[in-house]
C-alpha cells in the first residue's frame, strides 16, 4: 500500500508578505460610502466594518463584512475594543442572514487572512440543498459565476431591514444584540488606538 504523498513545496506570493505603508490594497481603494462597490451591495455601514451582499459565486446570501477603519491585515492587529466592535457587527450580519434565509442548517464564518490581506469576514449560509454539508463550501462556489441580480436586489432590501432593526432577529436567537452603529466616530475603528447553492430560497 503506497504511503502518504509528500507535501508539495510552495512559495508564498509577494502580496502575502508583511504589509507596508505604501502597499496597494484592493479593498482600501473601494469607496466605503457608496451603496454599491461593484463586488457587493451595502447592507449596513457600521462603526468598524461594512456588511455587503456579495455578487460573486453561487451561494445565495453570501455576505462579506469588511473592516473600514484604515488598512488592517489581520484580526490580531486589533485592540480589544476594536475586536469586540468588529465581531459584534459580524454577528449582527449573521443573525440577519439566519432570520432571512430560514430554515438554514448552518452558517460558516471565515476569516481567510492569506487571501486578500485586508481584514474581512465571509458569512456563508449553508442552505438545505448545499453540497458537502459536512465540509466547508468549495471556493469555486464563492468565487465563480455571478449571483442573479434580481435575487441580489430583493435579498439586499430584506437584509437591510433586518439590520436596521436588531429586534427583528429576536425570534431566531431569543436575544438581541446591542446596536453596533449609531453616532460613533469613524475614527473609533482605526487600528492602533475573508453542486450549486443558489436556488434554495
Amino acid at each position: 500500500m503506497p504511503g502518504p504523498r509528500p507535501l508539495e513545496a510552495s512559495t508564498w506570493p509577494e502580496r502575502y508578505a508583511e504589509p507596508h505603508q505604501d502597499a496597494s490594497c484592493a479593498m482600501c481603494e473601494k469607496d466605503f460610502a457608496a451603496p454599491d462597490i461593484g463586488w457587493g451591495l451595502l447592507l449596513r455601514r457600521g462603526v468598524y466594518g461594512n456588511a455587503y451582499l456579495w455578487r460573486s459565486g453561487r451561494v445565495r446570501g453570501y455576505v462579506v463584512v469588511m473592516w473600514t477603519g484604515g488598512h488592517v491585515a489581520r484580526l490580531t492587529d486589533l485592540t480589544a475594543r476594536q475586536l469586540a466592535g468588529f465581531m459584534t457587527e459580524v454577528t449582527s450580519a449573521g443573525r440577519a442572514i439566519e432570520a432571512h434565509y430560514r430554515p438554514m442548517p448552518g452558517l460558516n464564518v471565515s476569516l481567510l487572512e492569506n487571501d486578500i490581506p485586508h481584514l474581512h469576514a465571509h458569512l456563508i449560509p449553508r442552505h438545505p440543498t448545499a453540497p458537502t454539508p459536512d465540509r466547508p463550501p468549495a471556493f469555486a462556489h464563492l468565487d465563480r459565476d455571478r449571483q442573479d441580480e434580481t435575487h441580489i436586489q430583493a435579498d439586499a432590501a430584506a437584509l437591510r431591514a433586518l439590520l436596521a432593526d436588531p429586534g427583528a432577529t429576536e425570534a431566531v436567537v431569543g436575544d438581541t444584540l446591542p446596536p453596533s452603529g449609531g453616532s460613533g466616530s469613524r475614527d473609533a475603528g482605526r487600528a492602533g488606538d475573508e453542486g450549486s447553492e443558489e436556488a434554495v430560497v
